[in-house]
């Protein structure tokens, strides 16, 4: 089997057959300047350059699909001149254990942000350097069909298998806090995802809590889709939802950062290569990896779908990574809450890509917070309001069960709904249309986050005023969009006739 794939304006065509590589080459000595390198390109580091590394990964598509391209096509050598060795792994919930008791310890690896954290809790600083694909959309909850589990307060008295601390339970939660579910009711049971498959089969099992490939497996079993970090197909709440931010990276010793960090920049390179790849070039690659992979190209196809192979690092990331973290920290799986520069790096992507990096940058303004039973708000709130004026609401979430409570809340108070938004793109446009008073605002939304989005109104108009409702209950990220112009936070679940009374009280 030949695959011929053709790479960017310039680059050479590649060409295997029976997976032995046949290049034309313009070169396989690369000189790096500017950008690539943090320091002046010298004689020691061509020879760090030509050192062997090794990079691991998990055999596995959601996680590790581009260092499986770039080892397949010999992209490491060609593209900078690296001389890597690729050791995938069966499993990823091993890879932890794996880098603690190896000896030589691999010199990066691709896993979530979960083996970072657990990482540094073991004694063995990284840094997320790079993200590489969000895969919220394999994490699923699959139901079975006999259960009659038709909407969310079902799953209350059912029984769920779900292997402990998987990620897929964070989706559960925020599902929950938008549903209005109480999960104290719901019976859990610890089971790896072949023995759910097992349980399921012999429908000891309402539901099962878990990723791809399984969840396919599971559903060619009778099994119903029900929703994922996502994507909801829950009736009458049809559509994506953002759930959950569950993204692979690139994650690379502290040690080795310090040591070699023009060798960091270069596989940072390769693997946005890899990327362009996958995205510009799907069916050709997908030939290459389903052999990989040893799985059907339909399959690998319909894993792939799931996914968004990018490398943004924006405000979704962060909430990520933070939400990760303290999911594990409550859990008890950690034993503090480590700081963000602990955790991950801006700046050796900023330096192979900048325009792949979009966070915010730090507001130098601080707001005085206090907080009652969950709402936050400013020790000197108030909203831009003359007295006697329409209530006129904009609302953004992409739940639709929290949209109808919040809208039940607006009318108690006399108000109007001028418009609804399931995107934070969607939220910037109808602010700019409408000019509502009011915008209740979600943080974790598809596409364009709440923290944007909220960037994005203010720029609009600095006095709109802006009441996040939001499952996304992090510190730092409660801190950020104060010091953006928020005017209150209410976390999720919420009571609607209390919002309704405070809000009242406030514009009065």
């Amino acid at each position: 089997m030949a695959v011929f794939v053709a790479c960017a304006a310039g680059d050479a065509q590649y060409c295997w057959s029976n997976m032995e590589r046949a290049t034309t080459q313009k070169s396989r000595t690369r000189v790096f300047v500017g950008a690539y390198f943090l320091k002046d390109h010298t004689v020691g580091d061509r020879e760090r350059m030509s050192e062997k590394i090794e990079i691991w990964g998990v055999k596995d598509p959601n996680i590790s699909a581009q260092l499986a391209v770039a080892d397949l096509m010999g992209l490491f050598q060609h593209e900078v001149g690296l001389d890597v060795t690729c050791k995938f792994l069966e499993s990823g919930t091993t890879m932890p254990g794996d880098v603690l008791s190896a000896e030589k310890k691999p010199f990066a690896f691709t896993q979530t942000p979960i083996t970072c954290i657990i990482l540094h809790e073991k004694g063995l600083p990284t840094k997320l350097v790079a993200p590489l694909a969000d895969i919220a959309g394999t994490q699923q909850v699959i139901i079975r069909e006999a259960s009659a589990i038709e909407k969310p307060s079902d799953l209350e008295g059912k029984q769920i298998g779900m292997a402990q601390g998987a990620a897929v339970f964070i989706a559960i939660k925020n599902m929950s806090k938008d549903c209005n579910v109480n999960l104290d009711n719901v019976q859990f049971t610890h089971l790896l995802p072949h023995d759910q498959l097992a349980a399921f089969s012999d429908e000891k099992l309402d539901a099962l809590a878990c990723w791809e490939p399984w969840t396919t497996k599971a559903q060619t079993m009778g099994g119903k889709f029900f929703f994922s970090g996502s994507r909801s197909e829950i009736p009458n709440m049809e559509g994506d939802v953002n759930w959950l931010v569950n993204q692979s990276c690139l994650i690379i010793p502290d040690d080795h950062l310090a040591q070699k960090p023009e060798v960091a920049l270069a596989v940072i390179k390769v693997l946005k290569k890899a990327t362009e790849l996958i995205n510009n070039q799907r069916k050709d690659i997908s030939k290459l990896l389903a052999d990989f992979y040893g799985i059907s190209r339909l399959e690998l196809m319909m894993a792939m779908q799931k996914n968004r192979y990018a490398m943004d690092m924006d405000s979704l990331f962060r909430i990520g990574v933070l939400a990760f973290r303290d999911f594990l920290f409550e859990n008890q799986r950690v034993s503090k809450r480590f700081t963000e520069p602990m955790l991950y790096t801006t700046k050796y992507l900023e330096l192979v890509a900048p325009e792949l990096v979009k966070l915010l940058a730090p507001s130098e303004t601080k707001v005085e917070i206090v907080e009652k039973d969950g709402i936050y708000y400013p020790s000197k709130i108030h909203f831009d309001y003359t007295n006697g004026s329409p209530l006129k609401f904009l609302l953004a979430d992409d739940s639709r069960y929290v949209r109808i409570a919040l809208s039940q809340a607006v009318k108690t108070i006399g108000g109007e709904v001028v418009g609804e938004a399931t995107t934070g793109s969607e939220a910037i446009e109808l602010f700019g249309q409408l000019r509502p008073n009011f915008i209740t605002m979600d943080l974790s939304m598809p596409g364009v986050s709440g923290v944007d989005a909220i960037n994005g109104i203010l720029q609009q108009d600095p006095r709109a005023n802006i009441i996040v409702i939001s499952g996304t209950n992090l510190d730092e990220v409660r801190e950020e969009v104060f010091n953006l112009g928020v005017r209150m936070f209410i976390t999720k679940p919420f009571d609607p006739k209390r919002v309704a009374a405070l809000i009242s009280s406030l514009v009065q």
